[in-house]
């Protein structure tokens, strides 16, 4: 049981509101559902969408869909080929024109009067989708009643006037659907049913981000808004109360990050996000905190780059930017978790683990991840919270003009961090290289002892806190797809159409970016037989960071970085071709996105 719905229109339609109102509905039955949504940089006009994959356990969007509302003409034109055979098109001919045949003789075109619907039951023009969500209620044969308790719980604080006329006008399309076009009903074959009566969260994967940071004791976050990391921003500004966090908005990004290792400096609990051109400006306050040794977490959403280049869309092109952002070497930690429960769990470790090294911690994410809604159970609120060799409490006093060694050469490379105001542990620390006891030092001994000192962390990173890529799938399968981050849902279903197929195929995840146990690394790879290497860039990153600490070449390189994420048809696709040529095909192999015409211009508004 499997169904693919979507909406499109242009900015300013409600497409978002609709497509996340439907996700809620589809999750009241107990079903598993993934809503993706895509728009252009514009805040009115362009082509927005919003599809939701619904089914008994689905991990990513697809690229077709079984039943569409179209609320504009650009929606037509860039489905034309995206709607499965003997699939169905909602569309209004009061505002959108559709000939016969358009979608092909096999498709139903279903022409509900949205707007009359709307304003005969006393809406305005904007409530067009909450007729169509009715009218698709109705001729996919779900359950009208779990619409209606979703547009009941988020219209209850407009009061009750304002619930019941968007429950009418949803009855209204519902009911046109099953007087009008009952016979396409009966011969539509894709139907979904409300499975049990068992709810699981609807959620993206910053607000997830943001619920793990406050559960793992974050208590001071600053940032400066840019897409796609700005509704961790939103998120936490809303229950800045409930999570007992101050949320700070600074004037640009270096304040951000600054305002973030400060805090920590004090003791507090901190951390950042942005996108690439804000994580350029942090680039020079990430040496600072490596340098003094103050942690700082920076959740790090990916976009196209370089530049502004497309701040809506995808990619993976950052991993190599935060290994080696700000001058110098030094250590820092990078994850990029692939879900919504590794979003949570490793928002709240990055806290500890930038605390527990007192290092930098990035954890990379992504427009994809960032903003598309999954379902899935309650988190475990159970964190626990662990802040490494902090000292809090008054120490025996210090002798007069004394500093306290903020800075001793151990032999884990940590040193005892007190925080300001403990009493012995007056001590000066700043961005110059140092003596153990801060103050600043040009003695070329003291510079290759601090160095070895703040990379000697690394053996205990690596010893107590590494993880290694999870294996999913059998252990000897013929062929291994290889991803990280946001693309594990999306391997994960591709290797289930290549396994559906006949194939033994499994995937190998990797959460945990840097430091990388390059030993045990190799033994993985020594058990693996053919290996596909999925990436969302150009110069396939990972790979190379494999190849640089491990060894490790794969044998074939699946790329995409057209700003859009890798669709698990595209990735099995490919594979087959692969096994069709004996494997003996390109090494590299580039995935591009052939859609009719642009995003940006589709029914774009004169400015």
């Amino acid at each position: 049981m499997e169904f693919i719905w979507k909406i499109g229109g242009e900015a300013g339609m409600g497409i978002m509101a609709s497509g996340l109102t439907m996700c809620k509905a589809f999750t009241r039955g107990g079903l598993s559902a993934v809503g993706y949504p895509e728009y252009p940089s514009l805040v009115r006009g362009g082509e927005n969408t919003f599809q939701i994959r619904v089914g008994e356990d689905v991990h990513a969007p697809l690229k077709k869909n079984h039943l569409v509302v179209c609320l504009n003409r650009p929606t037509v034109d860039f489905h034309r080929e995206q709607v499965y055979e003997n699939g169905a098109i909602i569309y209004d001919s009061s505002a959108t024109k559709i000939e016969p045949g358009e979608f092909g003789a096999d498709k139903a075109l279903l022409d509900v009067p949205l707007l009359r619907l709307a304003t005969d039951n006393g809406g305005d023009v904007i409530m067009r989708n909450t007729v169509a969500l009715g009218a698709s209620i109705a001729f996919m044969g779900y359950d009208i009643s779990l619409l209606e308790q979703v547009l009941a719980e988020t219209f209850a604080r407009k009061g009750q006037q304002v619930v019941d006329q968007n429950v009418k006008i949803a009855r209204a399309g519902h009911d046109y659907m099953l007087h009008n076009y009952k016979a396409q009903m009966e011969s539509f074959k894709f139907k979904i049913r409300k499975k049990s009566d068992s709810r699981k969260m609807v959620i993206s994967g910053n607000e997830a981000i943001a619920l793990g940071a406050a559960a793992g004791g974050l208590k001071l976050f600053s940032a400066y808004p840019m897409t796609p990391s700005s509704s961790i921003m939103h998120y936490i500004a809303q229950k800045e109360l409930d999570f007992d966090i101050i949320m700070k908005q600074t004037e640009d990004e270096i304040a951000a990050v600054q305002y973030a290792i400060g805090a920590n400096f004090a003791g507090v609990r901190a951390a950042t996000a942005t996108s690439g051109g804000g994580f350029s400006l942090m680039a020079e306050s990430l040496g600072l905190s490596a340098l003094s040794e103050t942690p700082v977490t920076i959740f790090l959403a990916q976009r196209p780059g370089p530049s502004t280049c497309l701040p809506t869309w995808t990619e993976q092109a950052d991993l190599k930017f935060a290994l080696n952002a700000s001058q110098g070497e030094f250590l820092r930690i990078v994850l990029a978790p692939g879900d919504m429960h590794e979003c949570f769990h490793y928002a709240a470790r990055a806290l500890n683990l930038a605390d527990k090294y007192q290092l930098p911690v990035i954890l990379l994410s992504d427009k994809y991840l960032s903003e598309t809604f999954f379902s899935c159970a309650k988190f475990d609120m159970g964190v626990k919270i662990e802040r490494g060799k902090m000292i809090t409490k008054d120490m025996k006093p210090l002798p007069l003009n004394a500093r306290y060694k903020r800075y001793l050469i151990t032999k884990d490379g940590i040193s005892p961090r007190p925080i300001p105001g403990v009493i012995g542990g007056e001590h000066v620390s700043g961005s110059y290289e140092h003596f153990e006891n801060g103050y600043s030092a040009e003695t070329f001994s003291v510079r290759a002892a601090m160095v070895d000192k703040r990379m000697r962390k690394i053996n205990s990173i690596l010893k107590e806190d590494f993880e290694m890529p999870k294996l999913y799938g059998a252990e000897d399968a013929e062929l291994t797809l290889i991803c990280w981050g946001s693309h594990k849902g999306i391997a994960l279903e591709a290797a289930k159409i290549l396994n559906s197929e006949g194939m033994k195929v499994n995937v190998l995840h990797f959460v945990f970016l840097f430091p990388l146990d390059a030993k045990n690394l190799k033994k993985l790879f020594r058990k693996l037989n053919r290996t596909v290497m999925v990436e969302n860039n150009r110069t396939s990153q990972l790979a190379g960071v494999l190849k640089e600490y491990a060894g490790f070449r794969p044998d074939f390189k699946l790329l995409k970085y057209d700003g859009r994420q890798f669709f698990p048809e595209e990735i099995a696709s490919e594979v087959k071709k692969l096994k069709e040529k004996n494997w003996k095909g390109k090494k590299e192999i580039h995935v591009i996105d052939n859609l009719p015409y642009d995003y940006l211009q589709a029914g774009k508004v004169e400015r």
